[in-house]
């Protein structure tokens, strides 16, 4: 990967960094080595500010909705992976949400963790029952949910 040269790119860098939580899929967005860009002063002032910027950012219904994609997403992609059906270069776009651990052993066997889909269902669960028993109607914020499909 070449060195990042322009402020655009570093911009992209940062913005895929913190959806992504991943240094080398954020440096493979913008053409770079994530690791080095994170070692940047200008990058990781950068990031700052954003990580400043978003506070409160994330809401209520933002975690409501990954709970809700824990519970019930399709664990498809994983398996492309864990079967050996993706190729190398369309890994990067798998969805892999769901995916806890992966491991190739040396004889060539793979292990695979999904998340804890019960742990998710009963987490969502919890919320949503405090929230009835406080007023807040749950019943329809799942079917606010399905009529955007966020919840497939």
């Amino acid at each position: 990967m070449g060195e990042i040269g322009t402020i655009a790119q570093e911009r992209e860098f940062c913005r895929v960094f913190l959806q992504t939580m991943d240094a080398a899929r954020a440096g493979a967005a913008c053409g770079a080595d994530g690791f080095s860009l994170l070692r940047r002063k200008t990058v990781r002032e950068r990031l700052r500010r954003l990580r400043t910027g978003m506070e409160g950012m994330v809401t209520r219904e933002d975690v409501l909705r990954r709970l809700c994609a824990l519970a019930f997403g399709q664990a498809n992609d994983a398996v492309r992976l864990a079967m050996g059906a993706a190729a190398e270069e369309e890994v990067g776009s798998l969805d892999l949400s769901l995916l806890a651990e992966f491991k190739r052993g040396a004889n060539g066997g793979v292990e695979v963790r999904l998340a804890d889909r019960v742990k998710a269902l009963e987490v969502l669960y919890n919320i949503l029952s405090r929230e009835s028993e406080n007023g807040a109607n749950a019943v329809d914020f799942l079917r606010a949910l399905e009529e955007t499909g966020e919840a497939d």
